[in-house]
């Protein structure tokens, strides 16, 4: 499950985190080893190593942030439309569902 504001992080953890990278780029143009930027950006050398490699081939706008993460919807238009229609309609969504066990439970009545 998605957390619903964008992963978790608000606009101002998305820009520091950009700033990180962006420094990251600056040190990988001196040439810095990747354990020794790891160390002082206090970031794994696994993400260092990433970046490296988006920075090479994509340059410095490669690691911009791109916004909140997450999507809208995943159901296609056919597929809401159907689910709108559903819900118009009006029909009980759990009423008389029971297992051999007796009525299920956590479902609204």
């Amino acid at each position: 499950m998605r957390y619903p504001d964008g992963g978790g992080l608000t606009a101002e953890q998305r820009r520091r985190r950009e700033e990180v990278r962006m420094r990251a780029v600056d040190l990988f143009e001196e040439g810095v080893e990747v354990p020794c930027l790891a160390r002082e950006l206090r970031v794994s050398e696994k993400s260092v190593y990433q970046w490296r490699r988006t920075w090479r081939t994509g340059g410095r706008e490669a690691l911009r942030s791109r916004g909140p993460s997450g999507h809208d919807c995943r159901l296609g238009l056919h597929l809401q439309a159907k689910l709108a229609m559903w819900l118009d309609e009006g029909r009980p969504r759990t009423a008389g569902r029971t297992t051999r066990y007796g009525p299920q439970q956590g479902y609204a009545r």
